[in-house]
């Protein structure tokens, strides 16, 4: 068993270098950040962060797929460093990926998200890997379901196992490097609805205006992590500084 295996970034792990948050070391230590690459994948903001001063942070959302009224965004992937030559190997990696995320339950899970394995669909897997993900998982991300129970007009963006249901992703530039992995990991975080919808894109601007936090979205359009809503968000951005 030899794999290669990078993770799915689309927020602040890509660029958070706060010492008490462990995700700049975690960036450097394990990862491959300078052969990053940029993929479409469907986000859009709608998780209420408390470490955010209650702003929108991003989620996944299949319903991104519906390109008329929506359409995908851009994140990135990073190599892992190591070589995964075991399931115990790959389980390790996911794990320091949910620590740095924050997760309590033992690392892979919390009740606002998840660490979750998304499959090349074009690569043959041991079936190991397959059941082994699965009783991992299984037990540990309930809670995440629970809390997202009521989002039904989209199918979750993880299932009851711990896989992502997305779509593999594509290269903005082709290189045919996506094409090279044989697995990739990604934190999901619980959307906060308002009745039973996701946050338009004036409520989230507005969030913004209330708390006088601007940092977490800005940043994500720095480093090249985007959304379909981004043009919207920044017209009522402008739109409330002019109201000043």
């Amino acid at each position: 068993m030899n794999l290669r295996g990078g993770v799915i970034i689309i927020g602040s792990l890509l660029w958070d270098d706060d010492e008490k948050t462990r995700r700049k070391k975690w960036r450097e230590n394990y990862l491959c950040y300078k052969n990053r690459f940029k993929v479409y994948v469907p986000i859009r903001y709608g998780r209420c962060s408390r470490t955010r001063k209650n702003t929108y942070t991003m989620v996944f959302s299949n319903k991104c797929y519906l390109r008329r009224r929506y359409g995908l965004g851009t994140g990135w992937v990073l190599p892992i460093k190591v070589e995964i030559n075991s399931f115990d190997k790959l389980k390790k990696e996911a794990k320091k990926m949910g620590e740095t995320e924050g997760f309590k339950n033992d690392g892979f899970s919390s009740n606002w998200g998840s660490v979750a394995l998304l499959l090349n669909p074009n690569k043959k897997i041991n079936n190991s890997i397959i059941t082994k993900w699965g009783n991992l998982m299984s037990n540990k991300i309930s809670n995440y379901l629970l809390s997202t129970k009521k989002l039904k007009s989209e199918k979750l963006p993880v299932d009851s196992k711990g896989f992502l249901t997305i779509r593999w992703p594509k290269e903005v530039i082709p290189k045919n490097k996506i094409g090279k992995f044989d697995f990739l990991i990604a934190t999901v975080t619980a959307p906060k609805l308002i009745n039973g919808k996701y946050p338009t894109a004036y409520q989230i601007a507005d969030t913004m205006k209330e708390a006088k936090y601007y940092d977490y979205f800005c940043k994500n359009r720095k480093h090249g992590i985007t959304t379909f809503q981004d043009e919207k968000i920044l017209r009522r951005i402008q739109k409330n500084k002019l109201k000043k």
